[in-house]
C-alpha cells in the first residue's frame, strides 16, 4: 500500500531496535525503571515493548472488566515509561484480548469462543474469547481507550487478534460456535456454521470469507478508535492505513516438521517490505525454543542470523524474550543479538530510506501449498536473484511494471481484478511462471469453473491427480537445459494438472507415467506418456510458462540437485532472467537495497553455511566470492559497513563487478 503515509510521524526515519520484554506477572514485584532503561541501552534499543492490558493490567486499571494484576508493587508502567522518553527509548504497548482470567468469564460467559460441542477452553485458568463477542467487540476497546489516554506510551501491538483456535499446547478446537458467531453468520450467509474445516464444502469457504472480513472490519474498528484519540500512535499490522509497523516472528517449535525454515526472516521481513513498504517490517527473533521452553534461548546464531536477515532485506531488529533482561535465565544469546544491535547503532545512517531492488514478485496466498512456495523462496534465494514478496491479494494495490517476472507458486486464489492484473503484466511483455493450482480459485475460495489467466490458456476444467509418485519427465534432446546435461530425466512426486490448452501452447519435456519401482528385475516402463513438463505461450509483448506440478515442493523437502538445477536453468533460459552472477556459494543470500533518494545502495552478503541439518553453529568463512551485478552506471566510491574499508570494483558492460576476499557471518557494502 502506498497511500496514506504521513510525514511526521514519530517513527519515520527513526532508527528502529526494538526489545520486547514479555513480563510475567510476577514481574512487576520488584521491577525497576532505572535497571530497564540500562538494560535497554547496553543493547542500544531504541524501542522498548512491554506488556500493559488485557488478560492482566500492569496499570492500575480502574475500568471494572480488566483484571487488575496482584504483583504491581516495584515501579509503574508511567514511570518505566518517563524512564525510557528521558533516555530518548520510545515505549509500544503490548497487549492481549485473546482471553479473560476465569472470574470475568464466570460473571460473562457469553464472551467465550466455543466448540461445537458447546466447551470453552480454559488453559491455567485463562479463558478464550471470540472476536465477535462482547469482550473484544466493546469491552477491548474501552480497555484501550483507557490505556492510551492514562500511559503516554507510543504505539500499541495487540497479541493473538482473530480466531484463536489452538491453546498453547497446541490443541485444536475448531470453528468457533459461540452465540454471537452463530448469528453473525447467519445473518451474512443465511445458513449455519460449518461442521468441518474441508476446504471442499461450500460452507467452510463460506466461512473463509466470513474471518477475513470480521477480522478486517475489528482492525479497522480499533485502528480508527487508536488514531481518532491519539494520532501520534505507531500502530501495529493496521494494513489499511499504510502507516505503522508490522511485527511478526521467526521462531521454532518442538513438533514442527522439518526441515527446519532457515530463511524464516528473510521471508516475513520481504513480504512485509514487498507488500506494505510504507511500514516498518519489525520480525522478531524470538529468543525461546517453543511456549513448553521459554526459559530456555535458540542457537545464538540463529539469532544473530535472523537479525541480519532483516537487515538484509530492508527491514528493522526485534528480539523479543520472556521476562526481564535483568533476571532472565538464559543469556546465551545476549552477546550475538547486542553484536548486531550495536553494528546497526553505528551504520543507523546507511539503513534509513532503503527500498528493495527487485526483478521478480514471488505471490503468496493463504491457499497455496506452503512447501511449493518456501522451494521457489529457497531457489531464488541460492540461485541469488533479486526479489520481492507480495501477498497476492494486496498486488493491486501494486505496480508490477517494474518486475520482469512474477512467479506464482501454486497461488490457488487470485480474485478477478488480480488475474487481469497478471495477464495485463504479461500482455505487456512480463512474464509469468505458474505451477500446480495457480488461479484454480476465486477470490473467494470458490473453485472456478475454468482456472483464471488467460495468458495460460487453459481451455477447459482440468484433472487433479493426487499423485504421480514414481513418474519421470524426459529431458532428451531438451535445449536450454545446460545444468541437466548429465541426466535424461527429472524426477516428479505429488499432484500433477491434466489440462486441455489453448492454440499456441507449446508443450515441452514428456512424462513418463507413475511405473513399477520393484523388484528391481521390473523397473521399466512399458509406455511413455505424451503429458508435459511445462508448457510456454506467447501472449501479448510477453511469455506464460506453466509446471503442472509442484517442483518447488519437491525441492523444498528433498533439495536434489535434480531438481533444483531444472528449476534453475528454467528461469534462465525460459524466463530470461539474470541473477547476480559471479562465484557464489547457493549458501550465501545476496540482496541489494537502494536508497530512495537515489543516492546510494546497500549489498548484503548473508552466510547461511552455519545451517547444518537441524543445527544453526557458527557459519565457515567463505574466500574470493566474486560478484557481477546489474549495474545502470559505475558508484563513485564502494566501502565495507563492517570493516570501513574502501572496496575495490570494476564496472564493465553495465556490470558492477566485486570481490569479496573473506566473508564472515555477513557483509554489507555501502555503495555512492
Amino acid at each position: 500500500m502506498e497511500t496514506g503515509k504521513a510525514t511526521n510521524d514519530w517513527w519515520e526515519g527513526r532508527p528502529w531496535r526494538l526489545i520486547q520484554t514479555n513480563l510475567r506477572e510476577i514481574d512487576m514485584i520488584d521491577i525497576r525503571a532505572d535497571q530497564v532503561v540500562r538494560d535497554l541501552a547496553d543493547f542500544q534499543a531504541t524501542v522498548l515493548m512491554i506488556n500493559t492490558a488485557g488478560i492482566i493490567a500492569s496499570y492500575p486499571t480502574h475500568h471494572p472488566l480488566h483484571y487488575p494484576s496482584r504483583f504491581l508493587h516495584g515501579d509503574s508502567l508511567e514511570a518505566i515509561i518517563s524512564a525510557c522518553h528521558d533516555a530518548g527509548i520510545r515505549v509500544i504497548a503490548r497487549t492481549d484480548f485473546s482471553k479473560v482470567r476465569r472470574p470475568l468469564f464466570e460473571k460473562h460467559p457469553e464472551w467465550a469462543y466455543r466448540t461445537q460441542g458447546g466447551e470453552v477452553v480454559d488453559y491455567n485458568g485463562d479463558v478464550h474469547v471470540c472476536i465477535n463477542g462482547a469482550y473484544q467487540q466493546e469491552v477491548a476497546l474501552e480497555i484501550i481507550k483507557e490505556l492510551i489516554t492514562t500511559l503516554q506510551v507510543d504505539g500499541i501491538f495487540i497479541n493473538m487478534g482473530g480466531y484463536r483456535t489452538r491453546d498453547y499446547s497446541g490443541n485444536e478446537y475448531g470453528i468457533c460456535h459461540c452465540e454471537s458467531c452463530l448469528r453473525e453468520f447467519r445473518k451474512a450467509f443465511g445458513s449455519d456454521l460449518p461442521s468441518s474445516t474441508d476446504i471442499e464444502d461450500p460452507v467452510f469457504r463460506k466461512h473463509g470469507i466470513f474471518r477475513r472480513e470480521t477480522v478486517r472490519a475489528h482492525r479497522e474498528k480499533v485502528g480508527r478508535l487508536i488514531e481518532r484519540l491519539r494520532p501520534d500512535m505507531c500502530i501495529d499490522s493496521y494494513f489499511e492505513s499504510g502507516r505503522g509497523f508490522i511485527r511478526r516472528e521467526a521462531n521454532t517449535a518442538l513438533d514442527r516438521a522439518l526441515p527446519r525454515w532457515q530463511y524464516h526472516a528473510s521471508e516475513n521481513t520481504r513480504w512485509v517490505v514487498g507488500t506494505y513498504p510504507g511500514m516498518i517490517s519489525s520480525n522478531s527473533t524470538v529468543d525461546f525454543i517453543d511456549f513448553p521452553t521459554r526459559h530456555v534461548a535458540v542457537s545464538p546464531h540463529l539469532q544473530k542470523l535472523r537479525l541480519v536477515q532483516c537487515l538484509a532485506n530492508g527491514g528493522a531488529l526485534d528480539y523479543y524474550l520472556i521476562g526481564r533482561i535483568d533476571n532472565h535465565e538464559d543469556r546465551s544469546g545476549f552477546e550475538s543479538v547486542r553484536e548486531i544491535f550495536h553494528y546497526h547503532a553505528a551504520n543507523e545512517f546507511a539503513y534509513r530510506d532503503l527500498v528493495p531492488r527487485a526483478t521478480i514478485a514471488l505471490l503468496k496466498d493463504g491457499m497455496c501449498d506452503s512447501d511449493e512456495y518456501r522451494g521457489w523462496f529457497r531457489l531464488l534465494v541460492e540461485e541469488h536473484h533479486l526479489f520481492d514478496v507480495i501477498l497476492a491479494d494486496a498486488v493491486g494495490e501494486r505496480d508490477l511494471s517494474r518486475y520482469s517476472c512474477i512467479v506464482l507458486p501454486d497461488t490457488q486464489c487470485l480474485g478477478d481484478g488480480l488475474a487481469r492484473a497478471i495477464d495485463r503484466f504479461v500482455e505487456q511483455g512480463g512474464c509469468l511462471v505458474a505451477t500446480g493450482r495457480s488461479g484454480f480459485r476465486d477470490g473467494d475460495f470458490e473453485p472456478r469453473p475454468v482456472p483464471a489467466l488467460g495468458c495460460r490458456g487453459m481451455a477447459e476444467a482440468p484433472e487433479i491427480v493426487p499423485s504421480i509418485r514414481g513418474a519421470y519427465f524426459r529431458l532428451d534432446g531438451e535445449e536450454g537445459f545446460p545444468r541437466c546435461r548429465d541426466t535424461r530425466l527429472l524426477f516428479a512426486d505429488d499432484l500433477y494438472v491434466n489440462g486441455v490448452y489453448e492454440e499456441g501452447s507449446v508443450r515441452r519435456l514428456r512424462m513418463i507415467p507413475p511405473q513399477r519401482f520393484g523388484p528391481p528385475e521390473r523397473c521399466y516402463a512399458d509406455v511413455e506418456g505424451f503429458d508435459p513438463g511445462f508448457l510456454t505461450r506467447p501472449y501479448g509483448k510477453g511469455r506464460c510458462i506453466y509446471l503442472p506440478w509442484l517442483p518447488g515442493k519437491l525441492y523444498h523437502r528433498q533439495g536434489y540437485p535434480n531438481t533444483g538445477l531444472f528449476m534453475g536453468d528454467l528461469l534462465e533460459r525460459e524466463a530470461n532472467l539474470e541473477p547476480v552472477g559471479g562465484e557464489i556459494p547457493p549458501m550465501v543470500e545476496v540482496t541489494v537495497l537502494d536508497k530512495r533518494d537515489g543516492s546510494g545502495s546497500l549489498i548484503h552478503l548473508v552466510n547461511h553455511s552455519g545451517h547444518f541439518g537441524v543445527s544453526f553453529h557458527a557459519p565457515l568463512p567463505i574466500h574470493g566470492i566474486t560478484l557481477r551485478i546489474p549495474w545502470p552506471e559505475a558508484p563513485t566510491l564502494v566501502r565495507s559497513l563492517r570493516s570501513d574499508e574502501k572496496i575495490p570494483f570494476a564496472w564493465e558492460d553495465g556490470r558492477l563487478i566485486l570481490t569479496v576476499t573473506e566473508l564472515g557471518d555477513f557483509e554489507a557494502l555501502s555503495l555512492s
